[in-house]
């Protein structure tokens, strides 16, 4: 940054600390309305984080609308030159404004006037399925209602764990599963193709579940492969990461990625408990477009037997009854674990500028509770 800019820089954290902050956090946050070729103009939200922590040592960084715009820390060895005084100016004149309207008392009013489209809501799912019916008739339609009820009578877990779980009664459950889903069984070339021994193949009378758990799977199973099929000591010291049946150097994060295809919304893990030394299954997710395997595959290994937990039951369920919330945001509408939104836990979310229907708009910003948003308060 050259030497005006960093005067400048200087000028703008003088001015937006004189933004109270909540806590310890340094973060300020500002809406402005820059013009455009509307009569609205954009509605653009501003945060600055950092501060000078001691001789030479200053952090600083600004954020638009969630991206990073500018970091400065005087520590750092790149020592690239950057102008970027005509964006800081245009910064200072934007804290200027809010700070003048905080002064008189009229910022809440001033940012009453950002669009819906640019804030963040929680709206009931019953609400929500009032105006999209079709919302409501399509979640696990695949499923029976026998199913339905099996899963809510189950709580989401067996009453019973493994006693001796071995790496066969792992890649026996997986089997179940694959089974359960219809997984394809035909044999492909390729770089997680798994030969199992002849006896083992006239065990199964064909494929074995190890077979196809490496045909399925995502195959960076941290040794597995390598797990005596009928030992439960030490399949119990791979699991625990004991460097007597461990070897580090599989390591790999990805032996629960049963099903390859469904990784990021779906896993089958096994855990141990800590007293006893039994395991239990889980079948980890709560993805609402997955939600009908994660169920499938839950009532598969309970009916056959095995101790299991289904990880998502309470956000599958919560759908189910209705008594969830969906998020309303603005860009992110696949949220990867659940955010609180609007004093709400939510795990589904939409956008208003996805609907082109006024009248569905309106209806969604009526039943929506909304979240404020962050106010200007002189330090």
């Amino acid at each position: 940054m050259s030497n005006e800019g960093l005067e400048k820089m200087m000028e703008l954290m003088s001015l937006t600390n004189k933004i109270g902050t909540d806590g310890r956090s340094s973060r300020r946050s500002i809406w402005v309305n820059v013009p455009n070729k509307t009569d609205e103009g954009d509605w653009v939200n501003i945060r600055f984080c950092g501060a000078v922590y001691g001789p030479g040592d200053v952090f600083y960084e600004v954020m638009l609308d969630d991206i990073s715009v500018m970091s400065y820390d005087s520590k750092s060895t790149d020592r690239s030159i950057v102008d970027i005084t005509d964006m800081l100016d245009g910064l200072i004149e934007c804290v200027k404004l809010v700070l003048s309207l905080a002064e008189k008392g009229e910022y809440e009013s001033y940012i009453a006037k950002v669009p819906y489209e640019r804030r963040r809501g929680a709206i009931r799912r019953t609400d929500y399925y009032d105006i999209f019916p079709e919302a409501r008739e399509s979640y696990i339609s695949s499923l029976s209602q026998d199913e339905i009820n099996e899963l809510m009578e189950s709580g989401g877990c067996t009453d019973y764990i493994e006693e001796k779980m071995t790496a066969r009664s792992f890649y026996e459950a997986c089997a179940v599963v694959y089974e359960a889903l219809g997984m394809p069984k035909e044999k492909t070339a390729g770089l997680h193709c798994y030969e199992d021994s002849k006896a083992e193949r006239a065990f199964y009378s064909g494929m074995t579940p190890k077979e196809w758990y490496y045909l399925t799977a995502d195959g960076r199973d941290d040794g597995l492969y390598m797990v005596p099929m009928d030992d439960p000591v030490h399949f119990l010291g791979w699991l625990r990461r004991d460097k007597a049946y461990f070897d580090y150097k599989y390591l790999s994060g990805h032996e629960w990625d049963f099903i390859q295809k469904f990784s990021t919304n779906m896993q089958m893990m096994v855990t141990e408990d800590s007293e006893s030394g039994n395991c239990i299954i889980h079948i980890m997710g709560d993805s609402k477009a997955r939600s009908d395997d994660l169920i499938r595959a839950f009532l598969a290994l309970k009916r056959a037997g095995y101790g299991v937990t289904l990880n998502g039951y309470k956000e599958i369920v919560g759908r189910l009854n209705e008594t969830d919330y969906v998020g309303i945001v603005e860009f992110e509408k696949n949220l990867s674990h659940v955010d609180t939104i609007a004093g709400h836990d939510v795990r589904d979310s939409i956008c208003l500028c996805d609907f082109q229907d006024e009248s569905v708009v309106e209806k969604i910003i009526k039943a929506t509770e909304w979240e404020d948003l962050d106010t200007v308060r002189l330090a």
